[in-house]
């Protein structure tokens, strides 16, 4: 007790009222619940508040054993010096639950044994319902995911079988309509049918990138990691991508001119790089070529993804690697939003990292680094 409040006791004491005049005042106008029991347990004191909420005379629990008046208190083996217990008490009349907070306290004799059982209790009852109902919505949105989940991965299995079909069926149509037509009806004809299959394309992508994002944020998912050369394999995602460009821009590509063999899944990385390239060759249409460049530091590889493109505006630069986020200024560029989400949730599955600097109107450059082994 600090002098203070010493102070203020004598000043209370010399005014006439006694010590245990002052308890009792406290003790009659605590809202917490003041129980002592014997060392078998058998009441001697209960405090009115606990009168009150319970619609029972204090008489009544006196000379009584406290489990066999509250039916929930734990048995004297169980309870531990300064713990902490929720127990659930029942009204006697109305039948109103509360849930009380008990904190115990032995009282021990000079031999080391119990004399008694001093308890304190708090109304927690609201504290507790909160509680419950957190957990509550938690599970149900955790069982939300696990649908959103199983719905995802159906969907995605399930739409591939009609967009292959399709595809067949139209480029079929395409092989029949070199036959009887005139020139100007099969070129209108083989337009529309462009635009079929560029669009099944599509979506074929969309549905391959949401099961992708799918599985890269499953935990358990399994890495298949395989010895990569990797300066080789990054130069050949590279020639793949100005093969399919066709007489388009390319990728120049830079490296070290020792290889390493790293430790990686092949397909995941892949899927990191081609994203990275093919977005620095979306994003800079009409502006130098994109470079690739792989250097070693240490334990690490770094490989980089410039373009001199567009560029992302400062304001959406925290948020690109966000799910179904573009930025403002792509404009008609067509894209999901979700290939920046993917390439972040895979290099993390990696145990690598990605960062970028960018400049509006100057271009972007991408970082992916990973260990080696």
């Amino acid at each position: 007790m600090n002098t203070s409040s010493k102070n203020s006791i004598k000043k209370i004491l010399s005014s006439g009222i006694t010590e245990e005049e002052i308890l009792q005042l406290f003790v009659e106008n605590s809202e917490d619940i003041l129980i002592l029991t014997d060392s078998e347990m058998v009441l001697e004191y209960v405090s009115q508040s606990l009168e009150s909420m319970l619609e029972i005379e204090v008489s009544d629990f006196i000379g009584k054993k406290i489990n066999s008046v509250m039916e929930n208190f734990p048995s004297l083996p169980l309870m531990k010096p300064n713990q902490k217990m929720v127990i659930p008490l029942i009204t006697s009349i109305t039948k109103q639950k509360y849930l009380i907070e008990f904190q115990f306290k032995p009282i021990y004799t000079a031999a080391g044994t119990i004399q008694a059982i001093f308890a304190i209790g708090k109304d927690v009852t609201d504290r507790e319902l909160s509680l419950k109902k957190f957990k509550d919505t938690a599970f149900k949105e955790k069982e939300l995911n696990q649908l959103k989940s199983r719905f995802v991965s159906m969907a995605s299995h399930e739409f591939r079988t009609p967009l292959a079909t399709i595809l067949s069926s139209t480029m079929l149509i395409e092989i029949l309509l070199q036959k009887d037509f005139g020139q100007e009806i099969k070129e209108r004809i083989q337009n529309h049918l462009k635009k079929i299959i560029a669009q099944t394309n599509r979506l074929t992508n969309i549905t391959s990138d949401v099961l992708l994002l799918e599985k890269s944020i499953q935990i358990d998912s399994k890495i298949l990691r395989k010895k990569i050369q990797i300066s080789s394999f990054l130069k050949e995602v590279v020639d793949v991508i100005n093969h399919e460009n066709l007489e388009r821009r390319r990728v120049n590509y830079s490296g070290p001119e020792v290889d390493k063999i790293i430790q990686s899944d092949p397909s995941l990385l892949t899927h990191i790089f081609r994203n990275l390239i093919l977005n620095a060759l979306k994003y800079s249409e009409n502006a130098l070529e994109p470079e690739v460049q792989l250097i070693f530091r240490g334990n690490y590889f770094e490989v980089t993804v410039k373009d001199y493109g567009m560029g992302i505006p400062k304001e959406d630069q925290e948020h690109i690697f966000g799910s179904f986020y573009r930025a403002k200024n792509v404009g008609n560029i067509k894209g999901t939003g979700l290939g920046l989400n993917i390439v972040k949730e895979l290099t993390k599955k990696l145990n690598g990292e990605i960062w970028f600097a960018s400049k509006v109107g100057m271009g972007s450059t991408f970082y992916v680094s990973f260990p080696v082994k």
